[in-house]
């Protein structure tokens, strides 16, 4: 279903007709679907979980940023001529042990490592360039990137390279009619559900939602059983 379809149906089997119009049009229901989206992506583990998100590291700079990751699982650069993972290291220990001096300062080259990075500055809108000779690295998202991610390498690119993301993400969220994500073309009335357990959450009715909570994991618990089926497909040895 598109999210057009999505509304019509939650109208149809919620009867809140106050949050869908007859005709489709959103007077409140889309923030309630939205908001099961987010609450199923992070439930459980299935085979829709898992990402890939490609960005470009430019020649000079030592971080990439992305939008809408839960979770960093690899970090994987590619040059036109070979492609390597990076292996992760802990905040503090790339920047005592790679990112010294200024940054304007420091020596191109191909990076090995790589840490999750602190995207936030206090206030929202400081200004770290004003601070370069004290932080030691400032090419971090800035202002009011609240959705993205973040990675620090461990020596800025002497070529353009492509970085690959893999981890947990969030699925797309529902904008436009048309919009449709795996929740809504895959799994529609779970995420009906979801987004009528959300529904019982602000009306602060405990029983409602602990029914709806239920329903859904009965569900999500057949999507693991899919996911740990393929995970274990044409494994003929144990370990032991």
């Amino acid at each position: 279903m598109n999210y057009l379809q999505l509304r019509q149906k939650f109208r149809e089997l919620s009867g809140r007709f106050d949050l869908v119009t007859d005709t489709g049009v959103d007077t409140g229901a889309g923030f309630f679907i939205n908001e099961g989206r987010k609450f199923l992506d992070r439930l459980d583990e299935t085979q829709k979980s898992w990402g890939v998100c490609y960005r470009f590291l430019n020649i000079g700079f030592s971080s990439v940023q992305f939008p809408y990751c839960r979770a960093i699982k690899e970090i994987w650069a590619g040059s036109t001529t070979a492609k390597w993972q990076l292996e992760k290291k802990r905040l503090q220990d790339l920047v005592e042990g790679y990112l010294t001096g200024l940054p304007s300062s420091r020596s191109t080259g191909l990076p090995e490592y790589y840490a999750p990075c602190i995207t936030r500055y206090i206030p929202d809108n400081a200004n770290p360039l004003t601070l370069e000779s004290f932080i030691g690295w400032i090419d971090v998202p800035t202002g009011k990137a609240h959705e993205y991610n973040a990675i620090l390498v461990s020596v800025p690119a002497s070529e353009k390279l492509t970085i690959m993301i893999n981890g947990l993400f969030y699925s797309p969220e529902l904008i436009n009619d048309t919009d449709e994500n795996y929740w809504s073309a895959v799994h529609p009335q779970l995420l009906i559900h979801a987004a009528m357990r959300q529904i019982e959450i602000v009306n602060r009715n405990t029983q409602g939602m602990n029914d709806w909570a239920g329903a859904i994991s009965t569900d999500m618990q057949q999507l693991g059983f899919d996911l740990v089926e393929e995970m274990i497909a044409e494994s003929s040895e144990m370990e032991g």
